[in-house]
């Protein structure tokens, strides 16, 4: 805690607070007063628990994104209470094993939610901590298993479909207004792309390496296209030629980054390609204000066919050229002949490139569009973050089981609950311990406010008017802050166990020793999950960055000899989520020349990636004769062993003197072959080469572990 943080502008999210905050902040209250009336109308033996459940589904975010939360905890919810059935069935004498069972499960669903994304993963550590809660809460009496579990889930239910009625409720003409927004989004991504294409074009070849915050933006876009999905319905497969959109500009900025550090290479060194270059570049300046104006992009497509077929034009007439030439020894003209076409060739893929793109997102905007199209996004699993979530869930629970078993404390069965749930909550977040540590500062905060409601305020509260105006002060604040991310952790926890806190019931108010005893399971529940979260593999930054720069080059070493290889798409989405992983790791440290490394470095990764794929495909092609295949088997096999464990100076040298020599070799095949379709073959071996060995050469530093 600072001082600076308690100045009159850093409240300013509760004295003049936002407006999708101030709805947020209405609606989940109305949620929370129409489930605690009906429960106490019902007469449910713990209506707090329909509370809590707004609580935990209550998000200021898209429409789909709570619905697919919703979706998610329930499905959640459900296994859960199934799995709780099946072990107190299954171990209803055997103490020693009942436990164990339990952490096992909870590690389980830990181990899963690691492995997946989204709110899918919150409903698989939701089928974790559901589980426990109920057979913690049954386990003085396993015969009443049953009906707790019943109740707990109806709970859940209850609050999850008032919170959706209420959330509706401020949802007009949605279907239309996420549409309106899923196409400002893909059309500012297109916008950003084409700009990092001009600046790169203009010599900028690392102009996307700086543009994290845009990187980081068609990620997140990425994984929230779902959620529009589900606002979308009835609209085709928008978001499918959304997904589609996405991954070509990804693919577009790092073709035109290539295409960059070839002109960088072979500048001074061609007859004409730079006469083209004043053609695209207005052209994507046209397409630029063709986008922000809203207008039809068919005068764009049309304008960029021709400029691709101008391309392919010059390359066809640089082979006539060379083949009329009088002089065909004349190795300086032949040379950048070549060069021309190799260049012709990247601005051609480009283009292309742009092409698929433009069509995809005329056709995402299409609303009445009904086709059959579908764009798979293959998602990459980290299974060792998820074995340290596993074990980690798995210790922390054992050594809670091992407290409560020796001493004997009533409330551990309470502790417990809490426990598995502060192990399994927070195992899905990037650092886990941040995480965990506003969880628990949420949890103290709601202990201070339960105190001064039940002894101050509930003694006097005769009826429910008068509850609903006493409660609304804290569940307006608690709404606000969940709107502000810096306190979103903390806000969503201390209203969470505000509410458990409050004990709402029909018959009779909490006791000081109820009170007393609940605190002090929560308030060590979440200071034993704090604990294991900084013991058992505690978040490291410098750790994780090595981790990730690891794997990354182990992934671009697997490339070279994988009897699966990905698509160049596949691996530049692989990439760049690692990058904007590190990113964000790094975030603090934005000026150094550490940041510049392993921008650089990351980038270098995904461009000897996409080429390691091209030469692949050349190498497995018919057209390519065995000579040429033999060197290119080579190069591969020196970047095989060229990994993270053994990428030391002698290897890393080695590799960039095999692939100038590859370069050599093959630009004099060139020179002398007479099947035309076998030199374009060479031409583009050359190109990737060229842009390998430059990356090579230029990111030892990041290369070499």
């Amino acid at each position: 805690m600072r001082l600076s943080d308690f100045t009159l502008p850093s409240f300013s999210w509760l004295f003049a607070p936002q407006k999708t905050a101030l709805i947020f902040a209405l609606r989940t209250i109305i949620a929370s007063y129409i489930v605690l009336v009906i429960a106490l109308w019902m007469e449910l033996d713990s209506p707090r628990w329909a509370i809590m459940a707004v609580w935990i589904v209550a998000q200021n975010s898209s429409r789909g994104e709570i619905l697919s939360k919703a979706y998610w905890i329930i499905t959640g919810n459900v296994i859960g209470i199934i799995m709780a059935l099946v072990i107190a069935g299954c171990f209803p004498q055997q103490p020693f094993i009942f436990e164990i069972s339990v952490a096992i499960w909870v590690s389980f669903c830990c181990w899963i939610g690691s492995c997946t994304r989204n709110f899918r993963a919150l409903g698989m550590v939701m089928a974790g901590y559901s589980c426990a809660i109920v057979l913690y809460g049954a386990v003085d009496n396993l015969n009443n298993v049953f009906m707790l579990a019943m109740a707990r889930g109806s709970y859940f239910i209850l609050g999850i479909l008032a919170e959706n009625f209420t959330a509706r409720l401020f949802d007009l003409n949605l279907h239309h207004q996420a549409h309106r927004k899923l196409t400002e989004d893909l059309q500012l991504s297109i916008e950003e792309a084409v700009k990092s294409v001009i600046n790169m074009m203009n010599g900028d070849d690392w102009a996307v390496q700086r543009s994290d915050q845009f990187l980081a933006s068609v990620i997140s876009l990425n994984n929230n296209i779902e959620f529009r999905e589900k606002e979308m319905q009835g609209t085709g497969h928008t978001g499918d030629h959304a997904r589609a959109v996405l991954s070509s500009v990804l693919s577009l900025i790092i073709k035109a980054s290539g295409l960059s550090i070839l002109m960088k290479q072979t500048e001074g060194k061609n007859l004409q390609f730079s006469s083209i270059l004043p053609l695209t570049q207005i052209y994507l300046q046209e397409l630029l204000n063709h986008l922000k104006s809203g207008v039809s992009i068919d005068a764009s497509l049309k304008a960029l066919n021709s400029l691709r077929w101008e391309c392919r034009q010059r390359i066809a007439d640089s082979f006539y050229r060379v083949l009329k030439e009088k002089k065909i020894s004349d190795d300086e003209y032949a040379e950048k002949t070549l060069n021309d076409r190799i260049l012709y060739q990247g601005l051609r893929e480009i283009l292309a490139e742009l092409e698929v793109t433009l069509k995809e997102f005329a056709k995402s905007r299409d609303m009445t569009l009904k086709d059959h199209f579908r764009f798979i996004v293959k998602n990459s699993y980290d299974f060792k973050r998820a074995w340290r979530n596993a074990i980690r869930a798995f210790v922390a629970i054992t050594f809670g089981c091992i407290a409560w078993e020796i001493t004997g404390w009533s409330y551990g069965p309470l502790f417990l609950a809490f426990l598995c749930m502060g192990c399994a909550r927070f195992c899905i977040f990037e650092n886990a311990s941040l995480a965990c540590k506003g969880w628990f500062k949420g949890a103290c905060w709601a202990i201070f406010g339960g105190f001064i409601y039940n002894f101050l305020f509930l003694p006097i509260i005769t009826n429910i008017e008068v509850l609903y105006f006493v409660l609304l002060i804290p569940f307006m604040i608690g709404g606000l802050a969940m709107a502000v991310p810096k306190y979103a952790a903390i806000a969503s926890a201390c209203m969470f166990f505000f509410c458990y806190m409050i004990g709402f019931t029909n018959v009779g108010r909490m006791d000081e020793v109820t009170f007393f005893n609940d605190s002090m399971a929560i308030f060590m529940s979440g200071l034993f999950a704090f604990t294991a979260y900084r013991l058992v593999f505690p978040y490291q930054p410098r750790k994780l960055r090595f981790q990730l720069r690891q794997k990354l080059l182990h992934g671009m070493h697997h490339l070279a000899n994988a009897i699966v290889v990905p698509l160049p798409r596949e691996w530049i989405s692989y990439v760049i989520e690692a990058f904007v992983v590190l990113m964000r790791q790094l975030d603090e440290d934005r000026n150094t020349t550490l940041v510049q490394t392993y921008r650089h470095g990351t980038m270098a990764v995904t461009l000897i990636g996409v080429n390691i794929i091209r030469l692949r495909a050349m190498a497995a092609h018919d057209i390519m004769t065995e000579d040429i295949k033999n060197i290119l088997k080579v190069v591969l096999r020196r970047i095989a062993k060229f990994d993270g464990r053994h990428a030391k100076y002698g290897p890393h040298a080695r590799t960039v003197v095999i692939a100038h020599r590859a370069i050599s070799r093959f630009r004099e095949r060139e020179s002398h072959e007479k099947n035309l379709a076998i030199r374009i073959e060479i031409s583009a071996a050359i190109s990737s080469l060229i842009i390998i060995s430059y990356a090579l050469d230029k990111n030892g530093s990041f290369l070499r572990l």
